[in-house]
Order: C-alpha cells, then structure tokens, then sequence
C-alpha cells in the first residue's frame, strides 16, 4: 500500500498527489477518518477522494481500512479512540501528536528519497539554505550546523531581493534545501521554481499540502501537525536535525579534520570561552 502511494510515475494530478502525500503520512489515522473529512483537511472534494481512492483497487474508504487493520497493526490505532479523562487534556493531546509526528519523520530514513538527500547535502560543493517569515531561524540555525560539518554552505534569506549568491554559482555543482511551512512563503515557490529550471537540484522539506513541493527534485514531508493554536514547529526541527546526522555520518572523517579547524579558528580569535 505505501508503495504504491508514494509511487512517483504515477501522473496524478495536484490535488491526487496531495492525497497520496496525506494517506502516506496518516496511514494510522485513516480508521479514524471519513471521505468528508479528508477532503476537508487536504482542501479538495469528497469526490476526488473517492476517485483516488478507485485508483488504489479501492470502491471506499472502508475496504482501505480494513486491509491495513489486517496486515499494519500499530500500537497508535490501539491509543486513537480510547481516551481517558485525561485525553482530552491539551498537554496529552498534543504529546500524542508529538509522538505520531516524530514517528512518521524517523520513517523517513528508510527511504530513497532520504538517501538522495543526504548524498547532495554532503557531496555538492556548494549548499545553499533558504527560509523565510517564522521559518527563517530554524533554517539559519540548519544551515550555520552544516556549516560546521563541511564547508561551502551558505544561508539565503532573499533580503537582497536576488538570490545573486546561489545563481551565481556552478549550477551543477550546486544543491538548494528550502524549508517552507504554512502559510507558505510566495518566494518559496519561486525560488523552486527558478533554481530547478537553472539545473540546481533543489531539496524541499514542508508539509504535505504545500502547493509547490511537486517543483523539487527531492521531497522530504513534515507532517507538523498537533493539538496546538500555531502548527508546531518540534518536527520540522527533528527532520532537520536527524538530517544533520545523517550527512555527517555520511562525510565520516573529513567531519572531524573540520572541526578541529574551525577549532583552531575560534580559539586564535577569542569567540569562545572555555572557562
């Protein structure tokens, strides 16, 4: 089932591709959901649910569920629906949502799309970094950790109304991460959009509805849903950190011979205090 949903050769259309995107990510959920409901939460028509759903081999949403119920069991359906007194307390609503959030981005490792990923962080010569509105520190931060891990990494904040440092690079030496949420950042899609069609690979981490994702070579989801006012922000940083990981894991020794430069670097000009 999660093949073929998240089956790339499939030619779905926007919406359909947005569907396969939320099914992938709420497979435990499903049980727990209505053609209505969907339709709602991913912005389209309970009739295109239902068409997607024909596309599966499924007539309803029903005949999904009961095949995941018989081969996926998951401890998470067992919790959904069984709530105590305490359930519907905000605090534990929004750990459950924590915890579904956080499982379904340690999913993605496992993953070509991972693999793909972390390959073009640690091996193009030159990373470039963009985020924007409330998102712009958690991609400041991504990128100045990076930076550590390996040189050539440069943050992009579209302040100086160009983007001249990464379309002045070798292009095809070149990879783009941008980190986007909801309400989406208009320059975002533009900048995905310019830096594809000039040969720079560009990696997308963002939610699963975002308009624009399809644009991306590589696509990372973040679920980044929970019991909260404002869509949380525990999982996108969970995505980038173990991302983080991943890449340094992959560049091995050459992390190492790294920091111990910038070591040396830091303790001739005095930033920091060892004391």
């Amino acid at each position: 089932m999660l093949s073929r949903l998240q089956d790339e050769e499939a030619g779905r259309t926007q919406s359909e591709a947005m569907l396969a995107r939320f099914f992938a990510a709420h497979l435990d959920d499903l049980p727990f959901e209505t053609a209505a409901s969907i339709a709602k939460r991913v912005g389209v028509s309970a009739v295109t649910v239902g068409r997607f759903l024909r596309s599966l081999g499924y007539q309803r949403l029903t005949d999904l569920t009961q095949e995941l119920r018989g081969h996926a069991p998951s401890s998470a359906w067992q919790l959904k629906g069984s709530e105590n007194g305490n359930g519907s307390n905000i605090q534990a609503k929004q750990l459950k949502a924590h915890v579904d959030n956080l499982t379904r981005v340690f999913a993605h490792v496992d993953r070509p799309e991972w693999r793909d990923a972390v390959k073009l962080l640690a091996e193009q010569p030159q990373v470039f970094v963009a985020s924007f509105q409330n998102l712009r520190g958690i991609g400041h931060y991504f990128a100045s950790q990076l930076d550590y891990a390996r040189a050539g990494v440069r943050f992009l904040d579209g302040q100086d109304g160009t983007f001249a440092d990464l379309f002045d690079a070798e292009r095809r030496r070149s990879c783009l991460l941008i980190i986007d949420s909801r309400r989406y950042a208009r320059k975002a899609g533009l900048l995905a959009e310019r830096a594809k069609s000039a040969g720079i690979k560009v990696i997308a981490v963002t939610d699963i509805y975002c308009p624009w994702i399809e644009t991306a070579d590589v696509r990372l989801t973040d679920p980044g849903e929970g019991e909260v006012f404002w869509d949380s922000a525990v999982s996108t940083v969970a995505l980038l950190e173990l991302l983080l990981e991943a890449v340094i894991e992959h560049l091995g020794p050459k992390v190492s011979t790294r920091m111990e430069y910038l070591t040396d670097l830091q303790d001739g000009f005095g930033d920091f205090d060892d004391t």
